[in-house]
């Protein structure tokens, strides 16, 4: 019998390992309809959608009403099934070989109530011609709005709205408004978080607060008889959503002074040297590689070498705090240009110097282009781009520098964006017509991350990448689910993300 040695069992066992790693996470799921009258609905077919990219699952039922699904990890899926008439979402289990069941009970002739229940047009005219003459706009007296005489027009819907940490979100202020007739009425939750409103049929409604407009929305279909619905959700709520921007403006306005410091000190240090910006910036830039960073914040070398993206556009932010980082994609750079195929980059600096109250978004400026040509062309152009503009202000041009830059560049296959965790970005409103995925880099060794960066991999299907993990899933995601980051956990909501919880 030959023995193998034990350095090769740790070589097979390490790469078994990574295999299994690299296989998507996979789950179970089971479906069961089961008939309210007695038994189960055998042979139906029952469809999943991926809510994110809308791939489709679809299975049919045995003769014990039960499906069964394999499906990826962590999705929320629209479910479908041929004899049930409502629209319902299910979460697949977040854990490698997880597993969730969940059971429908209906009766069988679901279809046949919901078409007898149907408004006929002349009943649907009834209701138009009634709402027409109530008024425009309700304000509630308390947290349950009055009965009103035409019930059978109304839907009486319960709301029940909880803040972050699963607690009442009570006295918040909210208004329902009609997207077809534009009957608005407003409220405010009692202590329990909750809130009682009549909506008249045949209009879909958004809950709208002070800071998040058509937070969520209700469908009230042209329904006979009375009927009546709830309708549960979390919030931040509009005293949270203000004490945290206070504090994000005093978090800015020192991270302002401390730039501008440093800003004045490097040019008081150039004239005594007698020397230009750019020649300082340059030698500050190959101290820094050269002589070693002051951070053990070693992010952007960390990974980009883990990360075999090919191709790459580096979209890198060279404003004041960035110094370390920029250094270390020149030290990357210095190490790795003669492999790296068709690299390119662009940096920004937030506008050339110009005076924050004249950047208007989408113009700000101070984004430069730059191929692959050696560490001495990336030298002198990181030097020009940083004596010509040193940010200023707190927040960044990045969405400027991004859409700008997919254009100015030549074809290429990644986009990676090099950020300050710290730095909001100040022309967020132009993500809306950005869609290129974005690996995003955050750079800076606090627990803070400016909730844009996740926001852009999101809505771009892109990733964010930190010194300790990758984070790939964000592309996946959907409304209330969370992640963790580092030591936070943000969830989804309103279609944006929020800081829960420190962990």
């Amino acid at each position: 019998m030959k023995f193998i040695p034990n350095f090769i069992i740790c070589i097979l066992l390490i790469l078994f390992c990574n295999l299994s790693m690299a296989q998507d996470c996979e789950s179970a799921m089971v479906i069961t309809l089961k008939n309210i009258k007695g038994g189960a609905f055998a042979d139906q077919k029952v469809t999943l959608t991926n809510k994110a990219d809308g791939k489709t699952f679809t299975e049919n039922s045995n003769a014990s009403g039960v499906v069964n699904f394999m499906v990826p990890c962590g999705i929320i899926f629209d479910i479908s099934i041929s004899n049930y008439t409502r629209n319902r979402e299910i979460l697949s289990s977040e854990h490698e070989g997880g597993r969730v069941s969940q059971e429908f009970s209906y009766e069988p002739n679901m279809a046949a109530k919901d078409k007898m229940f149907e408004m006929s047009s002349l009943e649907k005219k009834t209701v138009d011609d009634f709402v027409k003459s109530i008024p425009d706009t309700i304000m509630m007296n308390n947290s349950i709005m009055g009965r009103p005489v035409k019930l059978n027009h109304y839907l009486q819907l319960k709301i029940s709205i909880e803040d972050v940490n699963n607690k009442p979100l009570a006295g918040e202020q909210l208004s329902i408004i009609g997207e077809k007739r534009h009957k608005n009425i407003k409220g405010v939750t009692d202590k329990s978080g909750k809130l009682v409103v009549y909506l008249p049929k045949g209009d879909k409604y958004f809950i709208n607060f002070k800071y998040n407009k058509n937070y969520i929305s209700k469908e009230n279909d042209y329904t006979k008889g009375s009927a009546e619905a709830e309708l549960k959700f979390s919030y931040l709520g509009t005293k949270e959503i203000e004490k945290r921007r206070k504090e994000e403006q005093e978090r800015i306005a020192a991270e302002e002074k401390r730039i501008k410091d440093e800003e004045l000190a490097f040019e008081k240090k150039c004239k005594k040297l007698g020397i230009t910006l750019e020649e300082g910036r340059r030698r500050e830039t190959a101290e820094k590689i050269f002589g070693g960073s002051k951070t053990n914040d070693t992010v952007v070398s960390a990974v980009l070498n883990r990360n075999k993206w090919t191709e790459k556009l580096i979209v890198c932010d060279l404003t004041g705090s960035m110094s370390p980082y920029y250094a270390q994609l020149a030290a990357w750079y210095q190490l790795s240009y003669l492999k790296e195929k068709n690299l390119q980059f662009i940096f920004f600096n937030d506008g050339d110097n110009m005076a924050d109250d004249l950047k208007k978004i989408g113009s700000t400026g101070g984004i430069y282009y730059s191929p692959s040509k050696g560490i001495d062309s990336l030298f002198k152009t990181m030097a020009i781009v940083t004596s010509r503009g040193w940010g200023g202000d707190c927040a960044e041009n990045n969405m400027e520098a991004l859409s700008k830059g997919v254009k100015i560049a030549k074809p290429y296959k990644e986009l990676v964006m090099i950020a300050d965790c710290d730095a909001p970005v100040k022309d967020i409103i132009l993500l809306k017509n950005f869609n290129a995925p974005v690996h995003i880099i955050l750079c800076g060794a606090s627990d803070f991350i400016s909730l844009d960066y996740l926001l852009i991999a999101w809505k771009t299907k892109g990733s964010i990448h930190t010194m300790e993990e990758d984070i790939t899933k964000l592309a996946s995601m959907n409304e209330g689910q969370e992640i963790k980051i580092g030591n936070n956990i943000y969830r989804i909501m309103g279609g944006e993300f929020v800081k829960i919880t420190k962990i």
